[in-house]
């Protein structure tokens, strides 16, 4: 009998032993799979991502018009049946306060909030465009066309009384995700004018700019950059983020496309924000610059990010604290990353064999 005890007990763990070694073997090849189907799925988004993100190059101007059809100043709103508007997702700010009086504690105080900005991280290798003196048919027409080709995002400044003359031109950029910021009602020197029209000149820009888009806008740049403590504190009282520029190309003076090219390529560098102009006058040699000006920061391994995406990643670590290797966003999965998997399967299957 106590033979037969014994025997039933050795039984009754064995199978329990079993059980216990089925299940983890069972649970550990689910969790297998889904991590393995999580790396697939990445990997696979990835490679469709910079699939699609390989556009053809635009060869002439002619090109870009016959994208989009540019051939009427008026253009309808509808880009596209998906096109959708991002811009009103960027959240608008309070007013700083107390604020001071001094133009660089001012600079200082809205910088400790990424409120003035003049370039993004230098650690990562993106740029944002920004255009200025818009809506200006039919360059702006045209800066859109190319925008799209290669699926960029940009920041368009616009002068208040060209967003009144062309309303539909401005709801086109926002409707196709583009970021459209205040650049005053007619490019005054701001600093040479009293507090009151310094805020009469923004707040006709933002209700022009609401009026044609259905957003009131968070970023300003101030004509010609100049700013002194009244304009700080009229921007700061309207919770607006004072946007600069870390590259000019000058191509206002209309110094030939090459020289565009050059002097964008020459000063580029991480974080770097690119002024142009859609407006102000002739910005056919900035139309025809700017594929080449994509591409060619494209090869050099240059992320075209939108503003708002630039100021986000202010703060953000390109090195990883651990490896000290470079950690790209949006990325696919690494080969640490591979390397920790196949150590987790390993590990797996030896704790299985030990059961």
């Amino acid at each position: 009998m106590n033979h037969q005890n014994i025997n039933n007990n050795i039984y009754n763990q064995g199978k329990r032993k079993t059980i216990r070694r089925t299940t983890f073997l069972i649970v550990s090849g689910l969790a297998i799979l889904l991590a393995l189907s999580a790396l697939t799925i990445a990997l696979g988004a990835t490679i469709f991502t910079q699939q699609a993100k390989k556009p053809g190059p635009i060869t002439s101007v002619a090109q870009a018009h016959s994208h989009n059809n540019l051939s009427s100043p008026t253009v309808s709103p509808a880009l596209s049946p998906t096109a959708v508007p991002v811009s009103g997702l960027t959240p608008r700010p309070e007013p700083i306060t107390p604020f001071p009086s001094s133009l660089q504690q001012q600079i200082a105080t809205l910088q400790s909030k990424d409120r003035y900005i003049a370039r993004g991280n230098t650690s990562l290798p993106e740029v944002a465009l920004s255009f200025d003196d818009g809506p200006n048919p039919p360059y702006t027409q045209q800066i859109l066309s190319i925008l799209q080709h290669y699926g960029i995002k940009a920041t368009f400044f616009s002068i208040g009384r060209q967003a009144q003359a062309y309303p539909d031109l401005l709801r086109r950029e926002h409707q196709a995700g583009h970021f459209i910021g205040n650049h005053t009602w007619s490019h005054p020197d701001l600093p040479h004018l009293s507090a009151s029209d310094i805020r009469n000149q923004l707040t006709t820009t933002e209700d022009a700019i609401e009026h044609a888009t259905g957003i009131r806008p968070t970023y300003f740049r101030p004509p010609y950059g100049d700013i002194n403590p009244t304009v700080l504190t009229t921007a700061n009282s309207l919770a607006l983020t004072v946007v600069l520029w870390s590259v000019d190309p000058r191509d206002w003076s209309r110094p030939g496309t090459q020289a565009i090219i050059s002097r964008v390529l020459s000063q580029v560098g991480n974080g770097s924000i690119i002024l142009m102009h859609d407006g102000g006058g002739d910005r056919s040699q900035t139309v025809a610059a700017l594929p080449t000006i994509i591409e060619s920061l494209q090869k050099r391994g240059f992320r075209f990010v939108p503003l708002p995406q630039l100021i986000d990643h202010l703060h953000q670590k390109a090195l990883s604290e651990t490896s000290g290797q470079t950690e790209t966003l949006d990325s696919a999965p690494t080969p640490r990353q591979f390397i920790w998997t196949r150590r987790w399967l390993a590990d797996l299957r030896v704790r299985a064999a030990t059961m």
